[in-house]
Formats: C-alpha cells, sequence, structure tokens
C-alpha cells in the first residue's frame, strides 16, 4: 500500500469503526487494528483522533450527497426521496445510525472548534432536501405559512429521530409515521 492509499484505507476503516461502534467507543488502536496497520500508522498522517474524525466525516458527507431520485421539482420527489432513504436503513437491516448524529453525539465531548465543523458539515448533508423544500415552497407547492428555516429544521429533527427509533426497534414503522405525518398533514 502507498502512502494515499494507507491513509485512505485508515479513513475508510475510521469511518465504518465509528458507524458501528460510535466515536467514543472507536479509538485509534481499534481503527488501526481493524486497518491491519500499526498504530503510528494513524499518527503519520493525522495529527488527533479528533482531526481525524472530521476529516473522515467530511469524506463520508462528500461521498454520500443525496441525489434526487428525479429531476422533478414536486412533492412527489420528497415522497420518492424518504423512500429512498427507508429502503436503504431496511437494507442493511437498521444495523446503523446515522453518522452524522454520531458525529453530533461526539460534539458535545469536543471544543468548539470541532462541534462547529460538525454543525456545518450536518448542514452539508441536509443540503438537498433543505433545498428541494425551498424550490416548492417558492413554487407555492408548500404553504408560504411556514417559516422556511424552521420547516427544514424540524424536517432534519423528525427524520433523525424516527431514524434512531427505527434502528431500536429494528422495524421500519417509526420512518414510515415520518413519511406519513410529513407528507398528509405538514406539506399538504
Amino acid at each position: 500500500m502507498g502512502g494515499l492509499n494507507k491513509r485512505e484505507h485508515l479513513i475508510e476503516t475510521g469511518q465504518n469503526q465509528i458507524l458501528t461502534h460510535g466515536y467514543d467507543l472507536s479509538s485509534i488502536k481499534n481503527i488501526t487494528a481493524a486497518a491491519g496497520l500499526p498504530k503510528g500508522s494513524f499518527y503519520h498522517y493525522f495529527e488527533s483522533k479528533e482531526k481525524f474524525a472530521l476529516e473522515a466525516m467530511d469524506q463520508f458527507v462528500n461521498a454520500f450527497e443525496e441525489q434526487l431520485p428525479d429531476k422533478q421539482d414536486n412533492l412527489l420527489t420528497i415522497s420518492k426521496l424518504i423512500d429512498a432513504r427507508i429502503n436503504a436503513i431496511v437494507k442493511i437491516n437498521y444495523a446503523r445510525e446515522c453518522y452524522m448524529s454520531i458525529m453530533s453525539h461526539a460534539s458535545t465531548n469536543e471544543d468548539e472548534g470541532f462541534r462547529h465543523s460538525v454543525v456545518n458539515a450536518l448542514e452539508r448533508s441536509t443540503r438537498t432536501i433543505n433545498s428541494l423544500l425551498a424550490k416548492l415552497m417558492k413554487k407555492g407547492l408548500i404553504s408560504s405559512d411556514y417559516d422556511l428555516k424552521e420547516l427544514q429544521e424540524f424536517v432534519d429533527f423528525s427524520w433523525r429521530g424516527a431514524r434512531l427509533k427505527a434502528k431500536l426497534l429494528k422495524s421500519e414503522q417509526p420512518l414510515v409515521i415520518f413519511k406519513k405525518y410529513l407528507m398528509e398533514y405538514i406539506l399538504k
């Protein structure tokens, strides 16, 4: 493995460790052991676990940028986007928590710079649905009585809560309920 390959291998392995075990339980020792590399390799590429985690988070957000299921700006597009999310979670058998939720939990124990980086990444991770909500409101397909920023936050908070409960119950029911109330009562 060349230098870049080892670095990328550490990031990929660390992302999987964080997704599987959470940030706090993903030690440098565990990450390097899972990567099959000596612990010193980690410090050759990363200054600290915190710097590593932020870079791994940024790469994760960039790699998994949400794509719209079609080019239409309508409520059906939101419905399809949520269906795609639900199907992805069911496909992995509810095995993992949302990466950004894990990093949000981690940020409470880290410095302000770490927290700020997580907030920025969280905003990037919700860019697709937030942009779609803004377009739909502008077109009059969502009530302009809503404060757009609050609606975007509500959708994000509700989705994350439903996803966490789905993982706990190993059931898509919380996700289906989220979609039902969003589509039938909030965005109608």
